[in-house]
């Protein structure tokens, strides 16, 4: 059986290092999920002047579902290619974001038994996994994304639950807008 990485467009004796740059700079770190992270998020503060309560804990479950084809959107419109199958490093990003497919059944059965906790899980277990791209794309951006997210989601979530719906989403939103300000800074260093 063929080795994938054979058939990739990279040499196979591409070291880590030549790995991470070129990731970096085909997928300019991601910024693009984030940005649409963060707007979709923006749309969920607002939801609860709008929507009852039954149905924002139903878009809050499955709303989600629209941010990583916004992202590739996003991506399409800045050409920034964020599908990099034929890249280790983009195939390691892909098994790293697809463990969040396992959230939806701890998200329905918080729905079912404690709806209002919704902000605080998802935001928790959503945030967490942004972790790894720190090292894939060497960012510190995500590092702040990461604490942010959890923090914001675990203080405004589990302590002030009756506003949870707008404060969590809303501190989301800030959080990711800010970490793709802070990508483009990064990238703007890189060399």
């Amino acid at each position: 059986m063929e080795n994938r990485v054979n058939k990739s467009i990279l040499p196979v004796d591409h070291t880590l290092e030549q790995l991470q740059r070129d990731i970096i700079l085909t997928t300019k770190k991601g910024f693009p999920i984030l940005l649409a992270g963060a707007i979709v998020f923006l749309l969920f503060a607002f939801l609860p002047f709008f929507l009852p309560m039954d149905t924002i804990y139903l878009v809050w479950v499955w709303g989600l579902s629209v941010i990583f084809p916004l992202g590739i959107l996003i991506g399409k419109l800045v050409k920034v290619n964020l599908l990099t199958r034929d890249h280790p490093l983009g195939i390691l990003g892909g098994i790293i974001a697809a463990p969040q497919a396992f959230y939806i059944p701890v998200f329905i059965i918080v729905y079912m038994h404690i709806p209002e906790y919704l902000p605080f899980a998802i935001g928790l277990l959503g945030g967490s996994h942004f972790l790894p791209y720190m090292w894939i794309y060497k960012s510190k951006a995500y590092l702040f994304v990461t604490l942010g997210t959890c923090l914001s989601s675990l203080i405004l979530g589990g302590f002030w639950i009756n506003q949870a719906f707008i404060l969590v989403p809303l501190a989301i939103s800030i959080v990711y807008s800010t970490g793709v300000l802070l990508i483009f800074k990064e990238l703007k260093l890189f060399k």
